[in-house]
């Protein structure tokens, strides 16, 4: 989860929430990521490998996660 919150601040995803909405955002967006990116999840957790692949993809459940929700 950890991963998904520092990729969501380090690269601006963040920028366009309201400050009071940010915790709202990040636990919906933990949520969000353990439901519809659960494989993805899971293999942060375990090995802790982070790449570029990892990134990219971390990247694609956060966009979707801002198009499709509600924080």
């Amino acid at each position: 989860e950890m991963s998904l919150s520092l990729v969501a601040a380090n690269e601006g995803y963040l920028d366009d929430v309201p400050v009071e909405k940010i915790n709202d955002f990040e636990e919906a967006l933990h949520a969000y990521g353990n439901s519809n990116a659960k494989e993805l999840m899971d293999k942060i957790g375990v090995d802790g490998n982070y790449d570029d692949d990892i990134a990219a993809e971390l990247k694609k459940v956060i966009e979707d996660f801002k198009a499709n929700g509600v924080y």
